[in-house]
């Protein structure tokens, strides 16, 4: 059914760019893990050898930034941004196929916005050679390039789901609200789950 998996191949936007936006989902749990670990033993060491790892805290406060940045484009993919689509069922199909293409094009115009202002402190913090006022001395521009990184990745897939919502808005509107509309209770199940649970288990959730 279209709409209603993370990363459905129905739609060609996530079927070209989920892989890519996968991999880096992949990479930045895998990052989150590595900082688990870090302040676990920072923890340990504080209580056991009376010593501390420089930067840990600092680091962490960086990876949560970047992560969320990269993590966007996956919520994008997913469906999983919020939608308040209570009304939905009362509107008229051209007035929900108009929301749709709406909510995909204000999303893509949000995030060009956030790429542009995060790309103005970039290049403030390059021009300056700006460094956290901390132990580490983290020259700036590394975690911005990142965060930077991840924000544009979020530009180019909500500009791309944004154009694909505004052809089919031309050409086949039912496949627009299929694609872009608001998941499923069906959807919304397999993307909490991952698409773990059992065939069938899902309407005994519902």
């Amino acid at each position: 059914m279209p709409g209603t998996g993370p990363y459905d191949n129905a739609n060609p936007v996530a079927r070209v760019l989920g892989p890519v936006v996968r991999a880096f989902q992949i990479a930045c749990g895998w990052a989150l893990l590595a900082i688990c670990f870090a302040t676990l033993y920072d923890i340990v060491a504080r209580r056991l050898f009376g010593h501390s790892v420089q930067g840990v805290n600092e680091l962490g406060a960086y990876l949560l930034a970047i992560v969320s940045a990269f993590g966007f484009s996956s919520a994008l993919l997913q469906k999983a941004h919020s939608r308040v689509d209570f009304l939905y069922p009362y509107m008229p199909p051209l007035v929900v196929s108009m929301l749709n293409v709406a909510t995909a094009v204000s999303l893509a115009a949000l995030a060009a916005i956030a790429l542009w202002q995060g790309w103005n402190v970039l290049d403030e913090s390059l021009l300056f050679d700006s460094r956290a006022a901390t132990p580490l001395q983290t020259p700036m521009w590394i975690p911005q390039g990142l965060w930077i990184a991840g924000l544009a990745m979020f530009a180019g897939v909500s500009g791309a789901c944004a154009a694909h919502a505004a052809l089919l808005f031309l050409r086949d509107r039912k496949r627009l609200d299929a694609l872009y509309g608001p998941l499923t209770v069906e959807g919304q199940i397999e993307v909490e789950t991952q698409g773990t649970l059992p065939p069938g288990s899902e309407v005994k959730a519902s």
